[in-house]
């Protein structure tokens, strides 16, 4: 059974975007065939035939081959010998040979499902866009959810009319969809002239205005189009029509900010931010277009507060907490920076820049406990990362671990490599375990090691 899986793989690697449930569609398996199925033959001719069959199984595909031509030179007349010979050259990646032998298939069977996707498989492999649309078109016939993948290829044949009139096409039948929806912009940001793609979307807000999709789609192309008043009207006709769409808050938002409507704007966030339809990456942006704002208007970064409790439901918030901790941090509000740093890093455990800034800033506000148990854990998937250590080491100082902190800062300080500065903090802080310790000789001996570093640095 060829998979259909192999070619969304094959179309997201140029796409750039997640698998569609819609497409996942296999194709219907090939029935195994028995010698009553292969009618008045010979004794060699079912010999070889099911040869083949057993080669083609173990992966033997040369001599699956072998074997077939076999039963062609005893008797040519059979189709199913070249749509077998098909399959084995298309497993090899020999496509002419396979194309050759499907077309063969064909000539007899013109519109039999099974053929017509293997022959998609070979012209798709090779990127023959324009040879796998003329396939898909008739595909089309048997499942209208083939226009997805008909989608697909105009886009990628750079034919972006045709492309959004078959999306188009698939939303009145099937309703709106995650996946049709970025398609949908991917093509449109290829427009250069979006008029057309306006124009049918006017008609179709005249004929069906309930229909919020078209809404949508609308307001971002005039966004795009730098129409930005008629996005915004759109935006607000919208909200009329239906007044409990979420989504339309995500761009009404912006046009408040634009026209200083604080008040409207902060309630289209909160709108957007408490909506279980919308993706968090929507919310990110949301977030993130409001900081920028607070930088010019710090009078309403009281209205942070209430708009951040939205996003503590239990979804995956990590990156929009991360820029508000930016935001705190640059302010060089530290207690509210390590807060939103703290709950951000849980998406993201592995970020070192933010392990790092979360870790010294646990330091400047003293909360030695965290950073021991943060520096161990960072030190587990960064074990040379000198900055971990000494976090480690004088987390360790604080908490009267003085001898464990000398050990650990002596192995931390073999990572250092041509640092000046940090190599010195770290003989700072080993004298500092020493001098807790009792043994003022040694801390005397990385004290004057420091200070000679920190003349020279």
């Amino acid at each position: 059974m060829i998979n259909y899986w192999k070619h969304i793989c094959l179309l997201c690697l140029f796409l750039w975007s997640g698998n569609n449930a819609v497409l996942s569609q296999d194709i219907e398996p090939k029935q195994e065939i028995n010698i009553d199925d292969l009618g008045n033959v010979s004794d060699e001719f079912q010999e070889n035939f099911f040869e083949a069959l057993k080669q083609k199984a173990i992966t033997n595909y040369d001599k699956a081959i072998e074997a077939l031509e076999k039963c062609i030179a005893i008797d040519p007349k059979p189709d199913f010998l070249y749509l077998e010979l098909g399959k084995n050259y298309l497993e090899l990646k020999r496509f002419q040979s396979a194309e050759d032998n499907f077309v063969k298939v064909l000539d007899g069977k013109p519109n039999n499902r099974f053929i017509l996707e293997l022959m998609f498989e070979v012209y798709f492999q090779q990127r023959k866009y324009q040879e796998s649309i003329g396939v898909v078109e008739k595909l089309v016939a048997f499942n209208p959810m083939f226009k997805e993948q008909l989608a697909n290829l105009y886009f990628l044949e750079k034919r972006y009319e045709e492309a959004l009139i078959v999306l188009d096409e698939l939303d009145d039948e099937f309703g709106t969809d995650e996946y049709r929806n970025r398609l949908r912009k991917r093509i449109s940001s290829k427009i250069i002239n979006p008029n057309g793609q306006i124009s049918r979307l006017e008609k179709k807000i005249k004929e069906k205005p309930k229909v919020e999709q078209n809404y949508l789609n609308l307001i971002y192309l005039y966004s795009k189009d730098n129409q930005k008043e008629k996005a915004f009207e759109t935006a607000k006709l919208l909200l009329k029509k239906k007044p409990k769409s979420e989504f339309v808050h995500l761009a009404l938002y912006k046009f408040y900010l634009e026209e200083n409507n604080i008040e409207e704007a902060i309630n289209s966030m909160k709108i957007a931010l408490k909506s279980n339809k919308i993706d968090i990456e929507s919310k990110y942006k949301v977030i993130n277009d409001f900081l920028p704002f607070l930088d010019k208007n710090p009078q309403y970064e009281s209205q942070l507060t209430s708009i951040v409790t939205l996003l503590s439901n239990g979804q995956n918030n990590g990156k929009a907490f991360t820029e508000l901790g930016h935001y705190y941090y640059k302010k060089d509000k530290k207690e509210q920076a390590l807060n939103f740093y703290e709950r951000g890093i849980k998406s993201n455990v592995n970020d070192f820049v933010l392990l790092k800034r979360i870790l010294l800033l646990q330091l400047d506000l003293k909360r030695y406990e965290k950073v021991e148990t943060g520096s161990e854990l960072a030190l587990e998937m960064y074990p040379a990362q000198p900055i971990f250590y000494l976090a480690n080491g004088v987390a360790l100082i604080h908490l009267e671990k003085a001898a464990e902190a000398v050990e650990i800062l002596n192995i931390g300080i073999d990572y250092v490599i041509d640092d000046l500065k940090m190599e010195s903090d770290f003989y700072q802080q080993i004298s500092e375990a020493y001098r807790n310790l009792g043994n003022t000789t040694k801390a005397s001996e990385y004290q004057q090691k420091a200070n000679q570093l920190q003349k020279k640095s």
